[in-house]
């Protein structure tokens, strides 16, 4: 009677572990589909001016949060958890709990709420990726592949957009927005697709170039591989931002490396010509930098570096609600003026306190080191030094595309160990 019991009851574990399986694989797409194709959909206060730096609602972290209740339901009536990723979920989770109660415990002051419960749900995305099995999820790899076609979709619709004459679209307030040519701030037109701002899609593009290296063995063959990489370069191209386009140039040249370093036959002479086409490249890049940027000041990034340290230093426990609405405390040169620090760690000091920004940097620092110490390459080194440049240059990533870039991370870095062991 109890063998039966026993059986009747796994029987009925299993069946509902497929369903929630199913269940998880849908809100996934879903939240691919709405992170990427759709207009990043949020609600916020002001409108439309600062747009992204106050959201609220938003729907794919709405969708995120589903999904990781789901898995972690599975985890529980399964009582399973991965072992392979322990050291570095515990590591991550003791600065998630961190975070959290350190910007809880400063909420007078931060008076913004609704920044914690995206961040939560984004940082929170990735340990519960880590901790949880998901092969099953990704359904050997056809969610990858899924990923990969969603991907190529919204970019060349949005290359289609961008010569259409518009540089980006927004839903915020349940509202669509066009934002033509004409209504350009610049000097020089930066397509921002669904995003924002320039610096954050192209950082989005930057990891989707790291997704494509590190699975381009779902590419139907390899000519349909280099021409989805075009597709993410133009969009890089017309986005006009040098630092991911370098980053995402050195992520490729990194995989050839690799593939250049499989045979280990006559090494000196492969480390040697490697050496010399790296001298030719940094030379040629600084070459094409110079003519867009002064590099003395890293396009005026040291000034204003050096300004918001000391402003830091002046509010340890940081500004709140007065971050980019006061003009006050935006920082003021001779010749520009910018509202914030251009680096997203420094941003997260500044806004919510030295604490809180540092256990943010921290979440970033353990997870690169973590994953580079479970495998490394030179691909997997490359694409974290161009997501560091890119994030340590510009307000990269703000609270929209942050579960996104979180899921990329997982998908590049970890993703693939899990389907090898």
């Amino acid at each position: 009677m109890d063998i039966e019991q026993n059986r009747k009851r796994d029987w009925n574990i299993m069946k509902a572990e497929k369903g929630l399986n199913i269940l998880a694989r849908m809100l996934l797409i879903l939240f691919v589909i709405s992170a990427t194709i759709l207009p990043v959909l949020t609600t916020k206060a002001q409108e439309p001016e600062y747009d992204g730096y106050y959201s609220r609602f938003i729907l794919h972290n709405a969708i995120a949060l589903a999904f990781i209740v789901i898995i972690l339901f599975r985890a529980l009536i399964r009582r399973k958890f991965k072992k392979n990723f322990l050291v570095g979920v515990l590591l991550l989770l003791v600065v998630y709990i961190g975070y959290n109660v350190l910007y809880y415990q400063n909420m007078d002051i931060i008076q913004f709420p609704w920044a914690q419960y995206n961040t939560a749900i984004s940082l929170g995305l990735l340990i519960v990726l880590m901790a949880t099995e998901t092969q099953t999820i990704f359904c050997d790899d056809k969610l990858i592949k899924i990923i990969i076609a969603i991907i190529l979709i919204t970019n060349l619709i949005g290359i289609y957009v961008y010569y259409q004459g518009y540089l980006s679209m927004h839903m915020y307030n349940f509202k669509l927005y066009f934002h033509p040519f004409e209504f350009a701030d610049y000097y020089e037109r930066r397509f921002n697709w669904i995003y924002f701002y320039k610096c954050q899609y192209s950082c989005i593009l930057l990891l989707f170039v790291g997704f494509f290296v590190a699975h381009k063995d779902k590419f139907l063959n390899i000519i349909v591989y280099f021409l989805s990489l075009a597709v993410l370069f133009v969009c890089l191209y017309i986005a006009h931002t040098n630092t991911s386009m370098i980053g995402a140039g050195l992520i490729v040249a990194a995989d050839l490396v690799d593939e250049f370093f499989k045979d280990h036959k006559f090494i000196i002479a492969k480390i040697t010509a490697v050496a010399a086409a790296a001298v030719v490249g940094i030379k040629y890049v600084l070459k094409w930098l110079s003519g867009e940027r002064n590099l003395s000041t890293m396009g005026s990034r040291m000034p204003i570096w050096r300004a918001a340290v000391e402003k830091i230093k002046a509010n340890p426990q940081g500004i709140g609600n007065r971050f980019v609405l006061n003009r006050d405390d935006w920082f003021h040169f001779d010749n520009f003026n910018t509202n914030n620090c251009h680096n997203i760690f420094l941003n997260e000091m500044l806004r919510y306190s030295i604490p809180v920004g540092c256990c943010y940097a921290a979440f970033f620092i353990v997870t690169a080191i973590y994953s580079l110490i479970k495998k490394f390459s030179f691909s997997r080194l490359a694409t974290w030094l161009a997501f560091f440049l890119a994030v340590s240059m510009d307000y990269s990533v703000q609270t929209p595309e942050l579960s996104m870039v979180m899921f990329m991370l997982y998908c590049i870095f970890f993703y693939p160990l899990e389907k090898n062991n």
